[in-house]
């Protein structure tokens, strides 16, 4: 037993960190994630508040429960699939692990441990401002507070075991193929557009469910049985069926480890293997090919990006959108016509008039909130100083880090763009605008991620997860893409509606991006190379 303790708190202590504030760091670095887990916390009380509010004058207070229970469920499962990758399989550690004296089945149980106790902190941020809001309008006893707290603790569960096991899926046929990381994107990428189908046409689904379930609650129950759980037992407390709700949940945490445990170790094995080849070319000339240092540099930023897929996806995936949303454009715009005219949301006339003006907006939208470059430091992780040490400038390796996400945003985009063109036809004069948006837009998205990965650096990671997803850095320069989306969005629809012309719509938000593009390189070169230079592992 003292093993396993001194193993999980090892475990703990190393993987994670997002969740630690060094007493060492500067005090903004301590304000900042503490703000921002309030921050959510205090927006997910205030939306919860607003229906809680419609669902106390029919005296259904209980049913925001349900809601929240199932979307909180809903977003640490689509979370934790392709979170699964990289704390459950192919770990850094594992050779460590697997070399001491314990049992395997001990080590997979650590993994899912960890992962446990990372959802249930994260899926507390949400919850715990529901409980409140709950409180501050239905009434409420200590059974309540005892059913909230094993839900809070239960709740994790579920989720966890079916991503892990999908991600055992996706995991252990991209470990079959050659291309063990192309395969593994591949997959995780389908899995979420699935989901994200499902997702936009959950009405569909539940016209069925609605026709035939008595009430909301039957319904949620029908969808997800611990929603529906805990709606009944505030409702009227039941202990029987509590702790029925604590034994399903126990039973399916053990039938997924014990399943976990029959793959596991052979898929780590695998995604560990190296594929070689027996074919050799003999030749008796060898040719060396001689390339410049911010080629190599560059080249060098590829095989991190394309070796790490949750960085692949994580960055990559608005892009695909983009290429899926231009596709379903040239093909079926018309449906999307018919669509727009079924809802009130906007007049079909000022978007056909405007076409260029709203594919202009959806390229903001996802070149700002596309932040590949936010994470390219930080992943230098232990090698950082390494780095430093080559012989090369480094204004050269930040040009490097900027020029790598360029040539991977823009061709996808240009694609895009290529396609919405020959559909709707836009003059020339507004295509080529939109090509110029698709570069300056995708220099300024790389630049603000660069400035703010040199400002909220993370060099001591244990999982490249901790970097792409759970840092400061990608936070804030999310957070910040998302800023500038909400600015677009209200001065270019304020625009449209007064009728100002598209070209002199697209050209004003094009010269801005300009500007703001050679301010931040100009800020880059000094006060981020200076930045630079004092970091060290």
């Amino acid at each position: 037993m003292k093993k396993l303790v001194s193993l999980i708190k090892a475990s703990m202590t190393s993987g994670m960190n997002v969740f630690k504030i060094n007493s060492k760091a500067s005090s903004k670095r301590k304000v900042l994630p503490l703000f921002i887990a309030f921050w959510l916390m205090f927006t997910i009380w205030s939306n919860a508040n607003i229906i809680l509010e419609k669902l106390d004058r029919v005296g259904l207070e209980y049913i925001a429960l349900s809601i929240f229970v199932v979307g909180i469920s809903m977003f640490t499962l689509i979370e934790g699939i392709y979170k699964s990758g990289t704390l459950i399989f192919n770990c850094k550690d594992d050779q460590l692990l697997l070399s001491l004296p314990i049992k395997k089945s001990t080590v997979l149980f650590v993994r899912i441990f960890k992962f446990y106790v990372f959802e249930l902190i994260f899926n507390s941020l949400f919850l715990v401002p529901v409980i409140m809001a709950y409180l501050r309008w239905a009434k409420a006893d200590m059974f309540f507070f005892l059913t909230s707290f094993i839900m809070i603790l239960f709740l994790p569960i579920i989720p966890i075991v079916v991503s892990c096991i999908i991600g055992a899926i996706t995991t252990g046929l991209s470990s079959r193929f050659k291309y063990k990381n192309f395969f593994q994107i591949i997959l995780t990428m389908l899995i979420f557009i699935g989901v994200m189908y499902v997702s936009m046409n959950m009405d569909k689904f539940l016209i069925d469910l609605v026709q035939n379930a008595k009430g909301l609650n039957d319904i949620i129950s029908k969808i997800y049985y611990p929603a529906g759980v805990y709606a009944d037992l505030v409702v009227k407390f039941d202990i029987t069926k509590l702790l029925v709700f604590m034994l399903i949940n126990i039973a399916l945490l053990v039938v997924g480890i014990f399943v976990l445990s029959k793959v596991y170790f052979k898929i780590n094995t695998r995604m560990k293997s190296v594929v070689t080849s027996r074919k050799v070319k003999s030749s008796k000339c060898i040719e060396v090919k001689v390339k410049s240092q911010t080629w190599a540099l560059i080249k060098k930023e590829f095989s991190t990006f394309f070796n790490t897929p949750v960085f692949i996806i994580n960055a990559g995936f608005g892009l695909v959108l983009y290429l899926i949303l231009a596709i379903s454009v040239f093909v079926k715009f018309n449906l999307i016509v018919d669509t727009i005219k079924s809802t009130d949301i906007i007049s079909i006339d000022l978007f056909l008039k405007n076409l260029s003006t709203y594919n202009f907006l959806i390229i903001i939208l996802v070149l700002l909130t596309t932040s590949i470059t936010s994470s390219m430091i930080s992943l230098e992780g232990r090698n950082f100083n390494i780095l430093k040490s080559f012989p090369v400038k480094t204004e050269e390796i930040l040009k490097s880090k900027l020029y790598a996400s360029l040539i991977i945003t823009i061709p996808l985009v240009i694609i895009g763009d290529f396609l919405i063109f020959i559909r709707l036809q836009f003059g020339i004069l507004e295509f080529l605008l939109i090509l110029l948006e698709t570069v300056i837009f995708s220099i300024l998205s790389g630049l603000i991620g660069l400035i703010i990965n040199l400002r909220y650096p993370k060099l001591d990671f244990e999982n490249s997860a901790e970097i792409v997803k759970q840092s400061v850095s990608s936070f804030v320069s999310v957070a910040i893409g998302l800023l500038g989306v909400f600015i677009s969005f209200f001065i270019i629809s304020s625009l449209i509606e007064k009728g100002t012309a598209p070209l002199m719509i697209m050209g004003v938000g094009i010269g801005i991006a300009l500007i703001l593009d050679l301010v931040l390189y100009l800020y880059l070169m000094k006060k981020g190379v200076e930045q630079f230079n004092k970091l060290n592992v």
